[in-house]
């Protein structure tokens, strides 16, 4: 199983495969770490550096997952992603959505 580091409050790391297969317990990571950000905490950070696959519902849960960061006044912002991540990201449509900051 991967693993999943937080770093702080208000900034998380995400590592291994974000796809279909690992929804149910990625889902729980992410309402559980949503319950750890105070509200209004101004920037959240989501790092993507050690993510290596994502697919359609890994994009749909960042998605939800970024909409209830705004919600609660914080500004997510998606950092590091591999270059293969962000292309598959893109190519699945989701680019603009998740608004990902430029790779290393």
């Amino acid at each position: 199983m991967a693993k999943k580091v937080f770093a702080n409050k208000a900034n998380i790391i995400i590592e291994g495969p974000f796809t279909v297969e690992r929804a149910g317990e990625l889902h729980q990571f992410l309402v559980e770490r949503l319950d750890g950000v105070p509200e209004q905490a101004g920037q959240s950070t989501i790092d993507l550096s050690r993510v290596d696959d994502i697919d359609a519902c890994g994009c749909q849960l960042l998605a939800l997952f970024l909409e209830n960061l705004k919600r609660r006044g914080t500004t997510p912002v998606l950092a590091a992603a591999p270059a293969a991540v962000r292309d598959r990201i893109n190519t699945l449509g989701f680019g603009d959505l998740l608004a990902l900051q430029p790779g290393p």
